[in-house]
């Protein structure tokens, strides 16, 4: 049975690829004029979550060891990232639809 240390780690490296994701328009958001929209909305929400992933796999199998085992959680980090991404796509496409 995994501990409640394991559980919280497991869970930080699963949404690591989502948070990234989010990191541009978060950004954005605040972000002076000087830095472009571009940027922030287009390359950083695509580079970010892959780099992400590549963490989300080196990490868990250099902690357990188990390729299985680190496809398993990088698996479920990408599953992770891609419904937050839609669920925040559609959010975005309709508040610019204007609905």
């Amino acid at each position: 049975m995994a501990s409640k240390s394991d559980l919280a780690r497991n869970t930080a490296l699963a949404l690591l690829p989502l948070v990234a994701f989010l990191v541009g328009p978060a950004v954005d958001a605040v972000a002076p004029e000087s830095i472009p929209s571009d940027l922030l909305l287009s390359e950083l929400p695509t580079v970010l979550p892959l780099a992400a992933l590549v963490v989300v796999a080196v990490v868990s199998y250099r902690r357990t060891g188990s390729a299985a085992r680190a496809l398993r959680l990088t698996a479920l980090a990408f599953a992770l990232a891609v419904l937050g991404a839609i669920a925040y796509l559609l959010h975005a496409w309709s508040e610019a639809s204007g609905s």
